[in-house]
């Protein structure tokens, strides 16, 4: 299984989004993953318009999202893009999108049909910005073992589904610009949150404050344009602020 850090490097090898895709789908491959998309959208007056859709599920449920109306009754798009906040959703009801109603559950029996009963779900840009979506890396599996998965593997996962998107950004599907660059305490406390280190161990390590460390990380992601320390992270990255 490649490392983090193999992953990441390796992400500067292709000058396409499918690529990048694929990179990612391997990654979440090796780590238990069987299933994998990226789904980005915009609000038309006619419904949801899809910007890009790479999913590796069956070609029925490829052509009806695309061609049928299904991304209209997307729960993942509707209620789980409403913020940035990744979390573990249960494919196969609504429980897991509070707000959906029945009509979102014919988009859910095509989900289960094509064997993805758990789903690990990683917005990168929210339901208020002109094109919206985010990764939904799934599983067949029960609770239990998809629970385990994620809690084994989904900081990894969550870092690395930003990154990648941040790449395919650079490339052309949109993203803000940075605008001023990082300051040497500022790329340490992300080097750090690219470790998996709380505030107050950064703290504890750079010898200052909890405050310095949470307005050193405020303004980084205010130069990134990010939303989320880990936006902030994989901008970074991408831009060659930091370097793993």
């Amino acid at each position: 299984m490649p490392s983090f850090e193999e992953f990441a490097d390796g992400l500067t090898n292709f000058t396409d989004a499918d690529s990048v895709w694929r990179h990612t789908a391997s990654l979440a491959y090796d780590f238990g993953f069987s299933s994998c998309s990226l789904t980005m959208a915009a609000r038309q007056a006619t419904g949801l318009e899809s910007t890009y859709l790479k999913c590796d599920l069956t070609e029925e449920f490829h052509d009806s999202y695309r061609n049928d109306g299904l991304i209209d009754c997307d729960p993942f798009l509707l209620f789980s893009c409403t913020g940035l906040a990744a979390k573990r959703i249960d494919s196969s009801n609504l429980s897991s999108f509070p707000g959906a109603s029945i009509q979102h559950q014919a988009f859910l029996d095509h989900v289960a049909a094509a064997g993805a009963s758990n789903g690990f779900a990683i917005p990168v840009r929210p339901a208020g910005d002109e094109i919206f979506g985010g990764w939904l890396f799934s599983s067949g599996e029960g609770s239990a073992d998809f629970e385990r998965l994620v809690g084994d593997h989904g900081r990894e996962t969550h870092l690395a589904a930003v990154l990648a998107y941040e790449r395919m950004a650079a490339l052309g599907l949109g993203g803000p610009k940075p605008s001023n660059t990082l300051s040497p305490r500022e790329r340490e406390c992300l080097l750090w949150l690219c470790d998996g280190l709380r505030v107050s161990l950064i703290a504890d390590k750079l010898a200052i404050s909890e405050s310095a460390v949470n307005l050193y990380i405020s303004n980084a992601k205010r130069k990134l344009g990010a939303k989320t320390r880990e936006q902030a992270v994989a901008r970074a990255l991408v831009r060659g602020e930091i370097s793993l």
